[in-house]
């Protein structure tokens, strides 16, 4: 598991509006018990344009807005395999993060 992999949303009750989860944090913590995660929602289910808190990334050619606001811990047993990465927004994702806990 490595920062930025993507999965299934392993709550099946939350999986219709926020299908996927990102991990967040840093790949030194990646034997942890739990993983810092926040929730993905398709872009188009989404009242307003997103703003730096919820940067998008793409998932099997979909938009979906990554809500940083809504980090949580999910045990690390409940996300066994890896669907993709969303590296390659790491810029806008590390953009969020700081936001939210620095303000710039």
């Amino acid at each position: 598991m490595a920062q930025f992999d993507a999965f299934v949303n392993p709550i099946p009750a939350a999986r219709r509006a926020y299908p996927f989860v990102v991990t967040l944090q840093a790949d030194i913590a990646q034997n942890a018990r739990e993983q810092i995660v926040a929730p993905l929602v398709p872009a188009e289910s989404m009242p307003k344009t997103p703003g730096r808190l919820t940067p998008l990334v793409s998932i099997e050619g979909a938009l979906h807005a990554v809500l940083v606001p809504a980090l949580t811990g999910i045990r690390a047993r409940d996300l066994p395999q890896r669907h993709c990465s969303v590296a390659a927004a790491r810029g806008e994702l590390l953009a969020a993060i700081d936001y939210l806990f620095f303000g710039v």
